[in-house]
């Protein structure tokens, strides 16, 4: 028989035995207590969506200079996760989710039609007959459908003739700028950066390929100089490092210049950019792994950092971004490239050639224009048209014009 001191004792472990498995569980976990905080007011918080689309405006403006250059979705995300982290309680966000979820919903129900946001390629278009092809992401889209033309050239003399004939970088380039991710350049286009240093761009995705190790061989025979940017991350070293090394599907047969523009701690402190966690290593592991970051130039305070952060290069606003290459360019020296007195020379006089040239056409361009209009044209042009076309069918129609208008000249 139950004592009425055993009944109550019962009843009081029946009621208060969720709160202590609760308690025990708070015990091994410290942060346990604030969980279950989160959990009784979820309802009454910022959600994730509420709070991205509270500061995605601000956000879109300060990572692209106030719109003034593009910007990539990434780069949105690191202006906007402060703020979302704070609003919503949160540890970390996810990039994709905001990149591909959250910005793209805020877009369509604001009608954002006017920001300048560079998508990743997911494909490619041609045209037929013309052998044009663009990759199917938004800024090459617009370009091709004229909605957004192509950035205006730096000022140039009105000239219409050809540039001066070269290949590869003698006479056009001294130097090349290597990015570890693809997707910058239409930043860098805009900030004209390639013409007003006269500097080749290079990207890829992650490490280095044999093409790409090719070309800085090959390069680094004409005297080019290779600078390298990167995310501050144990990979971003590594891709660094080696660049200009040997592997086992190529060997490099010069010796190449190539000089680290970062990002480095110095450069993430001055700039104060976001961090990220990283996964956690083992001890024998993170040795091994510091090791190899010490023979691709990291510091000591590097490597240390570097064991629980890593900083990526879209932390950087679009503005920061070209700011900080062209500070990196100027305090090497990297300048407007002037060739030769010999290839200056022949440049001279290729020009005085063409502009003799035009002037003499000039002369003679009224009696070619009125020959042309009153030449007499080919008979029955249109069936002679699709003539061309039962035996080219994969010809375009101006083409087959010319093409029955060659058949007459050379009848």
């Amino acid at each position: 028989m139950t004592t009425p001191a055993a009944a109550i004792t019962g009843a009081v472990r029946s009621v208060t035995k969720d709160w202590a498995k609760q308690r025990k569980a708070e015990e091994r976990n410290r942060n346990a207590v604030w969980n279950r905080h989160v959990r009784l007011v979820r309802s009454d918080r910022t959600t994730l969506r509420e709070a991205a689309f509270d500061v995605m405006e601000d956000a879109y403006s300060y990572a692209s200079d106030g719109g003034k250059l593009p910007v990539k979705p990434r780069q949105i995300m690191y202006a906007a996760r402060p703020k979302i982290l704070r609003s919503t309680g949160r540890e970390s966000l996810d990039g994709q989710y905001f990149s591909q979820t959250l910005l793209i919903d805020y877009m369509e129900e604001y009608d954002c039609s006017d920001w300048d946001i560079i998508w990743d390629a997911r494909g490619h278009f041609a045209e037929p007959h013309t052998g044009c092809e663009i990759p199917l992401g938004t800024l090459e889209v617009r370009q091709y459908l004229g909605e957004r033309p192509s950035f205006d050239p730096p000022v140039q003399p009105e000239l219409s003739f050809t540039p001066f004939p070269t290949a590869g970088p003698e006479n056009r380039y001294f130097y090349v700028l290597f990015i570890e991710k693809e997707g910058f350049h239409p930043i860098l286009a805009a900030a004209h950066l390639q013409e007003r240093f006269d500097i080749a761009l290079m990207s890829t995705k992650g490490m280095s390929v044999t093409a790409s190790r090719m070309l800085i061989d090959r390069l680094a025979g004409a005297g080019v100089t290779v600078f390298a940017l990167h995310d501050f991350d144990r990979s971003g070293f590594s891709i660094f490092g080696t660049l200009g090394t040997d592997s086992r599907r190529y060997t490099f047969e010069r010796e190449v210049r190539i000089i680290d523009l970062g990002l480095r701690l110095a450069d993430v402190r001055e700039m104060a950019l976001q961090s990220e966690p990283v996964p956690y290593e083992q001890p024998h592991q993170w040795l091994k792994r510091a090791v190899t970051l010490r023979r691709h130039g990291a510091t000591s305070d590097e490597i240390e950092f570097l064991r629980t952060r890593r900083v990526e290069l879209n932390a950087m606003t679009s503005r920061q971004l070209v700011d900080f290459i062209e500070t990196k360019l100027t305090a090497h020296g990297v300048a407007k490239l002037i060739p030769d007195d010999a290839a200056l020379e022949q440049e001279a006089r290729r020009i005085i050639t063409h502009r003799l040239t035009q002037q003499a056409l000039g002369k003679m361009s009224a009696r070619i224009a009125k020959q042309a209009q009153t030449a007499k044209l080919p008979d029955h042009l249109r069936e002679r048209i699709a003539g061309v076309f039962a035996k080219y069918p994969e010809m375009p129609w101006d083409q087959a014009v010319a093409q029955v208008l060659t058949g007459e000249v050379e009848r």
